[in-house]
């Protein structure tokens, strides 16, 4: 993990659920606070089980969370970009990790140890606030992924459903073709819809076919994402 500089005050990232929408009082204090590293795609940023030291506010890149069964089977709960909180419940709470966390691409993020980070929340209202809604956020990414698996009523839905989630990471206008950067296998694809890579395979040819969806390299365009969407609803 190399170290790099980054300015706090002056990063694009805009989400308005971005835990990073502080004001610049506290975004001063994010600055002082922890060290930025950078990462390459496939290092470790935690690990399934290991005590929680530290939390990782993600700069740049995403960052794969699986969870895995007693045999090593893994499960993808939640992918995260610029301006997640990585780690954040079990530091909160004083446990270990229940997920693991591997960077699916380079990344930059910024590592504050736990009793920094409590000290942070502690000095600022909207740090707290920002956590709140980042706690909320996972919570309802952790429903979404189960509805998704427990109640979709087609293989068809589950992997549109996953694509959607994915592409709305970013911002677009209501009813625009959404196009974003796919940098999952199509085993990885499986493991966050509960499908076979065959069936993923088999499925994003279909939704080729049919117009749904353009894929080029890691490119990938939904064109029609409202018909997506009613393969799930």
């Amino acid at each position: 993990m190399a170290p790099v500089r980054r300015n706090c005050l002056e990063c694009a990232v805009s989400r308005t659920d971005c835990f990073c929408r502080l004001t610049s009082e506290a975004l001063l204090g994010l600055q002082a606070a922890g060290r930025r590293i950078r990462l390459e795609a496939g290092q470790r940023l935690l690990y399934e089980g290991d005590q929680a030291d530290s939390v990782y506010v993600i700069c740049q890149g995403t960052v794969k969370l699986t969870t895995s069964s007693p045999d090593g089977r893994l499960m993808i709960v939640r992918i995260a970009g610029p301006g997640d909180v990585v780690g954040l419940a079990a530091v909160l709470k004083g446990t270990g990790h229940r997920v693991a966390a591997e960077t699916l691409e380079r990344c930059e993020v910024k590592s504050i140890e736990r009793t920094e980070f409590l000290q942070f929340m502690e000095r600022f209202r909207d740090v707290n606030r920002n956590a709140t809604v980042a706690m909320a956020t996972e919570y309802e990414n952790a429903v979404l992924s189960a509805r998704r698996l427990a109640l979709s009523g087609s293989a068809a839905g589950k992997l549109a459903a996953v694509l959607l989630d994915w592409g709305r990471m970013g911002d677009r206008s209501e009813g625009e073709a959404i196009e974003f950067r796919m940098p999952l296998s199509h085993e990885e694809l499986g493991s966050m819809a509960g499908l076979s890579r065959e069936t993923v395979t088999r499925l994003l040819s279909k939704f080729r076919r049919e117009g749904l969806l353009e894929l080029e390299g890691e490119r990938m365009i939904l064109r029609q994402p409202e018909k997506l969407e009613a393969l799930y609803c």
